[in-house]
Order: structure tokens, then sequence, then C-alpha cells
């Protein structure tokens, strides 16, 4: 018995060094190979990281885009521009920018690391006003000129609405049903040219000529009303 248990504790003693060995070389040369390996391989490949963010705007005229870099890897290049125009940003905290857009379009970013890494990416602002409001339907209604409009961003300015004929002669709205977008003028037989703005400014300006009905028919004809 004694014999035996001395056998297998020489068997376990020479058995040690080539574990010992092998724990070495997975400690020392194995594991560090690994993760230098791996590092390399993400210094080499990594890629910028950027947020941008365009803030919903409060009047239609103007909104905020804010820039901000996320990666740590040092930046070899950074380029921004809005519709091909280098955008002005101004730095607001650490590695974030902001700009104030006052027209929709298109926002483009393109950013290089030091490893040659780039990416390119475009972001599309279409949240402003800039699109006048919209005649929906004209009529003419006991000789007035009736008027639906519409304007689906920051809707029509009704205080602003007037006509002008030929002559020069200013005429004021009649009636405004804001809730069903409807307008009423006098219509003068030389027509008129209606100023029609929305809050923010655009404005659109259509000609609106009568066309008399033929005279002497006796079916109670009305004349109509063109859009020029």
């Amino acid at each position: 018995m004694n014999q035996t248990t001395r056998t297998r504790s020489a068997m376990h003693q020479r058995s040690n060094p080539l574990d010992s060995d092998l724990l070495q070389v997975l400690l020392f040369y194995i594991l560090p190979f690994i993760v230098i390996n791996s590092i390399i391989f993400f210094v080499v490949t990594a890629k910028p990281k950027y947020e941008l963010t365009v803030a919903p705007t409060n009047d239609y005229q103007t909104t905020t885009a804010t820039f901000k870099i996320t990666s740590h890897m040092p930046l070899k290049n950074v380029t921004i521009t809005f519709n091909s125009q280098p955008l002005d940003l101004v730095s607001v905290g650490k590695k974030t920018y902001q700009a104030t857009l006052t027209e929709n379009g298109i926002l483009d970013v393109y950013m290089q690391n030091f490893n040659g890494m780039c990416v390119s990416n475009y972001e599309v602002v279409d949240t402003l006003d800039d699109e006048c409001p919209d005649v929906v339907s004209y009529d003419i209604d006991n000789g007035l000129l009736v008027l639906t409009l519409s304007d689906s961003q920051s809707g029509v300015d009704y205080s602003s609405l007037h006509a002008t004929s030929a002559g020069g002669t200013v005429y004021e709205p009649l009636s405004i049903d804001k809730t069903n977008g409807k307008v009423t003028f006098q219509l003068p037989e030389g027509g008129v040219t209606v100023s029609i703005k929305d809050m923010s400014g655009n404005e659109y300006q259509p000609t609106f000529s009568v066309v008399k009905s033929t005279e002497g028919t006796g079916d109670g004809s009305e004349d109509t009303v063109i859009l020029q």
C-alpha cells in the first residue's frame, strides 16, 4: 500500500512542472497576444461616432441643430455643411456644438479618425415653414369672391389678408371663418389680387378675374371667377 501511494505521489510531482509551464504560456504569451491584437484591431478599425439632433421648431422660422462628438479616438477631420455650405457651429459644452437654422435643407456630416476610418451621413431638415399658403377652392357667390385657404404648418395669417384691385383700391375681407378657412371679398369687375400670408411671412398673391355670364340667355346663369 505504501509503495503504491509513493508511486502516485511521484507521478503527481512529475506532472506539476508541465502544468506550471502550460499556465505560464497561457498567462504570459497567449492571453497577452489575444489582448494586444484585440486592442490593435479596435484601434485600426474604430470609426468616429457622433449624435446629431434637430430640435422641434417653436415659430416655424428657426430651429437648432446640436452636434455632439461621442467617440474617444482622436479625430483627423470633421466637416459639417448645410445645403453644401459650411455650418457656423458654436461650442456649448464638452465636444458639443450648436447652430441655428433658418431654412429647410440637408445637413451633411463627414468625420475621419486618425486611423483613416471615416463616416459620412446626412440629416434632412424639413420642420421649418418655407411654403406659401394654399387656395384650396374659390368661387363667386352673389357677386362676392369666396376663398377657402389652408396652410399645414404655421397657419394662415388672417389679420394680414387683403385684396387689391387693378386700380389700386384695397379691400379688406368682408368675413373670415377661421375654423373652415373661408374668406369673402368684394369682387369688382376688373378682378383683384389677394395677398395671403402665413404666420412665417410666406406670401401667395393670386389674381382672380370675373368672367361675365352671357347676356340675354335668360337661364339665370351667374358670373364665374378664374384664377390667373
